[in-house]
């Protein structure tokens, strides 16, 4: 069978040991995930496995010449060219032809009548239209419409912006084809629906390997059937599971380290005691023998117990029912974008925008802040109403200036004692104080913009993609204070799994027009797939929701649906 083996012996990093004594198989059609904290070098591991890092202890046998194929952000040396040429250069051998191709013009401009050279170049260029041509660009063509991008195609990379590049960036691996893949973070950045698109590929048809790095839990547990877990100390853990199964999985062996532990410290303990108790006298020689059988013993090292950040927000106490509303309005930029007929948001809603396009949010966004002016219609908002915005770019954040400068920025005058305290509460020490924003990954730059706005007071909170770079015990510790924040939120999120945790409303843009779903994600999607209406909550009375699933669904679809749903909301209640 087909395979990688993979022993890293050792790799450091500013003299400080990182990986030790890694040594595991990808066999062919593996689905691996790798999993654990920010900060645990899963990244690092993973330019290790495609050898971008080379300098380390390692061992990697690659007997059967494997093709590896790493998804990073498109660079290009030449910003000029269309994203089409960029798709094209996946495609070596048609990229080889053509500049053989343009080598033979020249040749035979300079030797017109040299009869082989024109041979040669006939047959070339005739095999390169009937075999290569027309197939590269029909390949470019499906993966880009699959992905979304066919729009782009003719824009040159100066025009295109650093989300729909990552969407460029997965074209170009996929229409590679390589043998295994190595996907770092797919999802950030993309839309829900090119998460799904991506999801439903590798499952139904990528046909290679993949190793995937991801926080969306849920895209991990569709697409992934092994876990392995990177943990600083732990070196690498490996679950035989999906992502679900493996965090069950981990609970139950980490509860068994735990329980042994505690039980050799209480025998450790109690056989401390009984040989300073018998040190002098008599029984001295029991003791030393007792002592010298517990140097040789092997001892369980106590259980590394990540630590997880805790979120908090502060929000003002009076606030009315309703705090927005809109009439018969037009969202526009340049143009009219799309129709508010009539919408509100009350107190206490937790509202989740579905946005089909990146102006479309950013409008809808700016024009609730009134930053952009209605083309038409009433908008009104209370006249109390205190809103703080988080941007998934961080704009908040000034990044020429130090963390304890960007609070100063944000009015937070507070001594250095105070704040490492607060920032300890998002597992910082005091060296990040006098760090430059530059100077911090994404993930540390998130959980800051948090701290400083636990130091704000306000009554509406709109999140742009809150969960891009927190990992998954960070996440977790965001949905749960959120969930008890008092007042209203508005989100917009691809991570599927917030969103169901999170949302109580929807609001989607269809034909033009804003509409409003109650109910999360799941909900919306069954309303979309069984024809119900969006307006409909499934989830006031029971009565309500046999009536209307019984008239949309056959006898078996209902009772299945009404057991997967009635018992998901006992879950949630």
């Amino acid at each position: 069978m087909k395979h990688l083996k993979i022993n890293i012996n050792s790799f450091e990093f500013d003299w400080e040991l990182v990986f030790k004594d890694i040594d595991f198989v990808l066999n062919k059609n593996d689905k691996v995930a790798i999993v654990w904290t920010n900060g645990a070098w899963k990244s690092t591991l993973m330019k290790i496995l495609t050898w971008e890092i080379k300098n380390f202890d390692w061992n990697i046998d690659n007997v059967w010449n494997l093709t590896l194929w790493y998804l990073k952000q498109i660079y290009s040396d030449n910003e000029n060219k269309l994203v089409r040429e960029e798709l094209r250069d996946a495609f070596t051998k048609i990229v080889e032809t053509e500049e053989e191709l343009s080598i033979l013009e020249k040749s035979m401009a300079e030797n017109s009548s040299d009869m082989e050279l024109i041979e040669k170049y006939t047959s070339l260029l005739e095999q390169y239209n009937n075999i290569w041509w027309n197939d590269y660009k029909n390949q470019i063509h499906n993966v880009a419409n699959w992905i979304w991008i066919l729009e782009l195609l003719d824009k040159k990379l100066t025009k295109v912006s650093w989300w729909q590049r990552t969407k460029i960036a997965l074209a170009k691996v996929l229409l590679e084809s390589p043998d295994i893949l190595f996907l770092d973070e797919p999802t950030n950045f993309i839309d829900m629906n090119s998460v799904e698109w991506l999801e439903s590929f590798l499952q139904n048809k990528w046909k290679s390997w993949y190793v995937i790095i991801s926080h969306d839990r849920e895209f991990l547990d569709k697409t992934c059937d092994k876990t392995y877990e990177v943990q600083p100390k732990r070196w690498l853990t490996y679950y035989f599971t999906n992502y679900t199964w493996y965090l069950a999985e981990r609970e139950r062996i980490e509860k068994k380290k735990m329980d042994d532990y505690k039980r050799e410290q209480e025998y450790l303990e109690k056989q401390k005691t009984l040989i300073n108790r018998f040190r002098a006298g008599s029984r001295a020689w029991w003791a030393k023998s007792r002592e010298k059988s517990l140097e040789k013993r092997e001892i369980i090292e106590a259980p590394v117990i990540s630590k997880k950040p805790k979120f908090f927000f502060w929000y003002t106490w009076e606030t009315p029912e309703k705090l927005l509303s809109f009439k018969e309005c037009f969202i526009w930029r340049k143009e009219p974008l799309f129709f508010i007929s009539e919408l509100y948001l009350y107190r206490k809603q937790r509202i989740w925008i579905v946005w089909e396009n990146w102006v479309w949010k950013s409008t809808f966004i700016k024009t609730i802040l009134w930053q952009i002016n209605l083309l038409d219609g009433f908008f009104w908002k209370w006249k109390w109403l205190k809103i703080w915005y988080y941007s998934q770019m961080h704009e908040e954040l000034d990044e020429n200036k130090t963390v304890r400068e960007n609070f100063l920025k944000h009015k937070i005058e507070y001594p250095d004692q105070q704040l490492i305290w607060l920032l300890s509460h998002y597992l910082f020490d005091v060296k990040i104080l006098d760090k430059k924003v530059s100077e911090l990954s994404g993930w540390e730059r998130s959980k800051i913009l948090f701290a400083i706005l636990w130091q704000k007071e306000f009554n509406l909170l709109i999140l742009d993609e809150p969960t891009n770079h927190l990992d998954y015990d960070t996440r977790e510790s965001l949905e749960h204070a959120l969930n008890n924040f008092a007042w209203s939120i508005l989100f917009i999120s691809h991570d599927r799994y917030f969103v169901n945790k999170l949302s109580t409303n929807i609001w989607f843009i269809s034909e033009w027009e804003l509409s409003v779903s109650y109910g999360n994600y799941e909900d919306y999607k069954f309303k979309l797939e069984n024809n119900i209406d969006m307006d409909l909550s499934l989830w006031d009375q029971e009565a309500e929701l046999n009536l209307v699933l019984e008239e949309k669904l056959w006898e078996k679809a209902f009772k299945r649906i009404k057991d997967k749903f009635w018992n998901w909301k006992k879950r949630r209640n």
